[in-house]
């Protein structure tokens, strides 16, 4: 009797799970992932992607089994050190777990959805997102080298839920008129068809163009770090309207490049942002004219122009309070090695 009752409680707590949704089964805390801190309301809805719901295991050890992993719905593969070619993941509901050094020799593409991926090396690149979303990728390390080709980018079609963390992108030998560290977009027309994208813990390095956040809504940046060896042509670029915007502790090295036609950043906090350019702009400055309801508090603002040292900065178009700006060598910036992937 005590087995039996046991049996039919199993059943209905089975057939209780099964009768939830996936967006019930799959709402993932703040901290499950990366810890986000306190968010403000702007962007406290923010949604992290959703878990896939994996079938089965598999343990990887050549590139044939890794290109058939890549296509099995439900996979989770186990992928030993080793060399790999192009890879385009194309299964839905799988995760990748890779050893340090795994590494892939070619591009990486996700083109299915709910994906999470953890750890490797990529040293040919591009990584590309042509998926619909719930893409998580954690520890990963990419290297690519110029050729006009981004390092990870996404596409101006529709997508939900992605987020980078504990990362590293670099791009080596790029040309300025392209070559992107990070190059993620989600508007085709005037429609916003990017959303919920985070970056934390993410380091984004190029000797060509740095960044590039391009119409997304819900945005969040937190503890990152842009331009650290101070090669690339940008700081920080929002381009063509970005909504409900949250950035805290990033320390930024260069120039803010805010264009288009479009209200570039609608609903902004910016706070503890490190910035060091060359010019007296402080970090508010370069939001850009096009801005509503954007609020700056306690950034630093480092310059190598003496124009202005020791005077609150002006914060433009947005409100807030700032320190004073500070003199600035043009050499010296903050230690990277705790930023990004720990490979």
């Amino acid at each position: 009797m005590k087995n039996l009752l046991k049996t039919y409680t199993l059943v209905f707590i089975t057939l209780f799970i099964n009768c939830k949704s996936d967006d019930d089964l799959n709402k993932t805390p703040n901290s499950s992932y990366y810890d986000l801190g306190v968010l403000p309301d702007l962007v406290a809805d923010v949604e992290w992607p959703l878990e896939p719901q994996i079938m089965e295991q598999r343990n990887i050890r050549n590139n044939t089994e890794f290109q058939e992993a890549s296509a099995v719905n439900g996979v989770s593969a186990k992928v030993a050190s080793g060399t790999y070619n192009d890879i385009n993941i194309t299964c839905n509901d799988c995760e990748f777990i890779l050893e340090d050094h795994a590494e892939i020799q070619g591009s990486l593409t996700f083109t299915g959805n709910r994906i999470k991926w953890k750890g490797g090396l990529v040293t040919t690149g591009p990584i590309i997102m042509e998926s619909k979303g719930d893409i998580l990728i954690d520890n990963l390390h990419s290297i690519t080298h110029g050729g006009e080709l981004n390092n990870f980018s996404g596409p101006a079609t529709g997508w939900n839920r992605v987020a980078l963390i504990n990362s590293t992108m670099e791009v080596i030998n790029g040309d300025n008129n392209g070559d992107w560290a990070l190059f993620i977009q989600g508007k085709n027309g005037t429609d916003f068809r990017g959303n919920n994208f985070i970056l934390a813990n993410v380091r984004l390095e190029s000797d060509a163009q740095n960044n590039r956040f391009q119409s997304i809504q819900n945005l969040v940046v937190v503890d990152s770090y842009f331009n650290s060896n101070i090669s690339s042509k940008n700081g920080l670029r929002i381009h063509k309207g970005c909504k409900d915007v949250y950035m805290r502790d990033v320390i930024i090295v260069g120039a803010n490049t805010n264009s288009g036609e479009e209200t570039q950043i609608t609903n902004g906090i910016f706070e503890q942002i490190t910035r060091y350019n060359d010019v007296n702009n402080h970090f508010s400055n370069g939001i850009g004219f096009n801005t509503i309801n954007v609020t700056i508090n306690d950034s630093q603002c480092y310059t190598t122009s003496s124009n202005g040292i020791g005077q609150p900065p002006s914060l433009g178009v947005a409100s807030g309070s700032n320190p004073d700006m500070k003199a600035w060598d043009g050499l010296t910036v903050p230690n990277s090695s705790n930023f990004g992937a720990d490979h």
